[in-house]
């Protein structure tokens, strides 16, 4: 059990941090409060003050607990991995609604609220671990592709046709310079192609899963980089199909209350929106071009399913059949694993897991 809880307040210069020393659910002492530049410099002041504040506790009593602020997170976390702290990256959206009515608002009151989310639900932490070399470089290149691709449909909403810049000379200005920016960006995202495939290429784990995913009639490169990313190579939610989808923001919810409230289920919004993007393109070319998928598609809406529901069903379907492929290790082949993988569906109860056929 953990004894000494260290909150962090990530910003992109500094770091603000509050000590809670308990036992059990009794705090002991005072809180101790501190602030550190966000850099190798500031990391060690913080451990040598931590190691000061720390009482009589041993470092494998302490949590270190921080939310997910990105880049400005990661740099701490990783120099806390390599040092063999146990370190909680938390969503701060699940920090925030946790800690009740907050009239004050600072960075010593955040990290307060941090270290206190800790120790309250420190049963629930989940340690940090770094991606591994190779899903960190693809991670890299896979955004800034992404941000490559934005700023190509930017340009192309500034390009005009010629028959409607006529004499004005701004207007063929910006329609020369925009298509010579095209151009450029277009050679920049075939570059980050190469790379990308010369990555997973390089690493044997990743070049099996991605031919997996891949063997799947409408999905490819963006969308097999894209899941292989953000489910850490498939280590991450357990192998559980139903918390990806959650994840991807494809996995329906209903509310019900009494007899007043009873909304059907439907998607949240609470999602990755650029990884569920990238999900419902292939969703649309699988229904079109995967013969399985297509007949479960119309089959849908032959039974009355609006687009759109059906769609979603077919987004939760894909995640299922690559999840179901992954863990045995077999590429996609319609009709050696059609029953596999369309009938399989993986379920989480509150003291077990258990596989339902039906």
């Amino acid at each position: 059990m953990k004894k000494l809880f260290i909150g962090i307040d990530f910003s992109k210069e500094k770091l603000d941090v509050t000590i809670i020393l308990a036992c059990g659910m009794k705090e002991i002492g005072s809180r101790e409060y501190g602030s550190f530049p966000n850099d190798t410099k500031g990391y060690r002041k913080l451990m040598g003050w931590v190691k000061t504040n720390a009482w009589d506790t041993n470092p494998e009593e302490w949590l270190f607990c921080g939310e997910d602020t990105g880049s400005c997170s990661i740099g701490l976390s990783k120099w806390l991995y390599g040092r063999g702290c146990d370190t909680w990256i938390e969503n701060a959206y699940a920090i925030k609604h946790s800690s009740g009515i907050q009239r004050v608002k600072n960075d010593k009151a955040d990290s307060a609220a941090i270290a206190e989310y800790a120790w309250r639900y420190q049963d629930k932490a989940i340690t940090f671990e770094p991606l591994s070399d190779s899903l960190f470089q693809l991670r890299e290149v896979f955004l800034y592709r992404h941000k490559l691709v934005q700023q190509r449909v930017a340009m192309e909403v500034r390009k005009m046709d010629k028959s409607n810049t006529g004499k004005c000379k701004a207007l063929s200005f910006i329609n020369r310079k925009s298509k010579h920016l095209i151009t450029e960006i277009n050679k920049s995202i075939k570059e980050c192609d190469k790379m990308i495939d010369a990555i997973i290429d390089a690493d044997e784990e990743l070049k099996e899963n991605y031919a997996i995913i891949t063997s799947i009639k409408g999905v490819a490169r963006q969308n097999a980089t894209c899941m292989i990313i953000y489910t850490n190579n498939f280590k991450k939610f357990n192998g559980n199909p139903r918390k990806i989808a959650c994840y991807y923001g494809v996995a329906p919810f209903g509310k019900q209350s009494g007899t007043s409230i009873n909304t059907p289920a439907r998607t949240s919004h609470f999602a990755n929106k650029l990884i569920k993007s990238l999900l419902g393109q292939a969703a649309h070319i699988a229904k079109i071009f995967n013969p399985e998928i297509k007949e479960y598609y119309q089959r849908l809406i032959s039974k009355g399913k609006k687009p759109q529901v059906a769609l979603n069903n077919v987004k939760n379907k894909l995640i299922r059949i690559i999840v179901a492929l992954v863990r045995k290790k077999v590429p996609y082949d319609p009709y050696t694993y059609k029953f596999y993988a369309s009938r399989i569906q993986e379920r989480t109860t509150e003291n077990n897991k258990q596989l339902i056929y039906c």
